[in-house]
């Protein structure tokens, strides 16, 4: 069985490399959203078990976002990925809930671990 994951960034780019990492792991099915507003519709569709999510994005930034999901699905989990990992950004991001902040450009030795911590499928 593969766990889903929602992977948000309004870099195409970034999401397209952050979603290759994580399917060749083979423990994973990933989708992804360009926005807050996409993310939001997939997160009411599908029971993801997991939301890697941008911080800055046009609209609604990640903090924003993440709270939204949480609404919809309480249970959800969720790691950042940011290009800024200030204290300001940080104790937000922990305070929505989200468990991990990842600095970009992140690397697949570093994500896949977070994943699989935050999914419980560690081995």
């Amino acid at each position: 069985m593969t766990l889903p994951i929602l992977i948000v960034d309004d870099n195409p780019d970034a999401c397209e490399m952050a979603s290759k990492m994580i399917q060749c792991s083979g423990d994973y099915q990933t989708e992804t959203a360009s926005n807050g507003p996409a993310a939001l519709e997939l997160v009411k569709a599908h029971p993801f078990s997991l939301a890697i999510i941008d911080y800055a994005m046009p609209g609604m930034n990640g903090v924003e976002l993440f709270r939204r999901m949480r609404q919809i699905r309480p249970e959800m989990k969720g790691i950042f990925l940011t290009g800024f990992t200030t204290i300001d950004v940080v104790f937000p991001a922990i305070d929505a809930g989200i468990l991990r902040v990842l600095a970009k450009p992140v690397n697949f030795d570093e994500l896949l671990p977070v994943v699989q911590q935050c999914c419980g499928t560690a081995a």
